[in-house]
């Protein structure tokens, strides 16, 4: 996920992500965007015999060779409006020119506030929404540190690693929550300054419910980081509020035994709850995880909560693996969702 680091000259951003890759073992490569054009960026373009091709810059050749690495995009505040514009493709597709990095090369920017910066620019807003937004402000002992040790060996990553199931149960709760605040789901700022941070729109809320997967739901810290610096503060905060007080259970407990829930409860939560069980199930890609999904959905639907129980039916029943009979009992109770979705075959 490509990441904005935040902070006053001086603070030790390019010593971070050298130190990054060093770590590693791999390249970095710095691209100061104050004294590049957008051709240094997007390529050029070279007439040959299969018609004219956007030679890439020798930067991202070099990237390219090495398999992974680091890019480092400098002093982005410092960048004019067109060679924003070429960084567009290369911040979230990875696509320079006619050429495509690994995904395995690492996309950091670091940036001073538009006022700090030497002839600033304020990020156009499509290049702002397509990172997360961190402030970054080293302690004196962390510096201190790295005066003394060295700077190539960063803290190891808290980052856990995502299945498909933790993914999918970051989406339920992203779902969960924009189902009650529909309204955050886009909201364009109404200045430039905020245009040029983080700020909710459905990419960013799709690369908040992936980035959430490898965040352990104790590590408070970087869960408030990632909301806030990919949809701001207000829907950040907002959100982070709403998944401590939902208490979402784990979608595969909740197969195994829907009474854990209480289905009376709030409407909201039932809503993340069920998202969560047909993500699970639908993510296990299977006949048998797909029929037990409907456990849930009925247990729902015959407790208190028929109206979001037969919406998350609508969901499920158009995932249907091939082969696979709803159960007798989905008829009775979801009787025009099945006969709409054409689900009429019964186990």
């Amino acid at each position: 996920m490509p990441v904005l680091l935040l902070s006053d000259p001086g603070m030790g951003k390019s010593s971070l992500v050298r130190g990054l890759a060093s770590a590693e073992g791999l390249p970095c490569e710095t691209v100061l965007g104050s004294i590049r054009e957008p051709a240094d960026i997007a390529g050029l373009p070279v007439v040959g015999e299969a018609g004219v091709v956007m030679s890439p810059p020798a930067w991202a050749r070099r990237l390219v060779e090495a398999g992974a690495g680091y890019l480092f995009l400098d002093e982005l505040t410092t960048c004019p409006p067109a060679v924003q514009a070429a960084l567009l493709s290369v911040a979230l597709d990875r696509t320079v020119g006619d050429l495509v990095l690994s995904g395995e090369v690492r996309v950091v920017a670091g940036a001073n506030p538009p006022d700090r910066a030497a002839d600033g620019w304020e990020l156009s807003p499509p290049l702002a929404n397509r990172f997360c937004h961190l402030a970054y402000d080293p302690s004196p002992q962390s510096w201190a540190e790295g005066m003394t040790a060295g700077w190539s060996a960063p803290p190891a990553s808290r980052a856990v690693a995502a299945d498909k199931l933790r993914r999918q149960a970051s989406v339920a709760a992203v779902v969960g929550f924009l189902n009650v605040r529909p309204d955050l789901l886009h909201v364009f700022p109404r200045d430039a300054v905020a245009t040029g941070g983080a700020w909710p729109s459905r990419r960013t809320w799709d690369m908040l419910a992936r980035a959430l997967a490898h965040v352990r739901e104790d590590d408070a810290a970087a869960r408030e980081a990632l909301a806030v610096g990919l949809v701001g503060e207000g829907a950040g905060v907002e959100f982070l509020t709403w998944c401590r007080a939902a208490d979402l259970p784990v979608p595969a407990e909740v197969v195994a035994d829907p009474s854990i829930v209480d289905w009376s409860g709030r409407p909201d939560r039932t809503w993340a709850i069920l998202t969560g069980v047909v993500g699970h199930c639908v993510a296990l890609g299977t006949v048998e995880g797909w029929g037990k999904a409907w456990g849930p959905l009925l247990h729902a639907a015959e407790h208190g909560a028929a109206d979001v129980a037969a919406a998350a039916a609508r969901t499920l029943g158009k995932s249907r693996p091939a082969k696979a009979k709803v159960p007798a009992r989905v008829g009775k109770v979801f009787g025009p969702i099945v006969a709409a979705a054409g689900l009429g075959d019964a186990a």
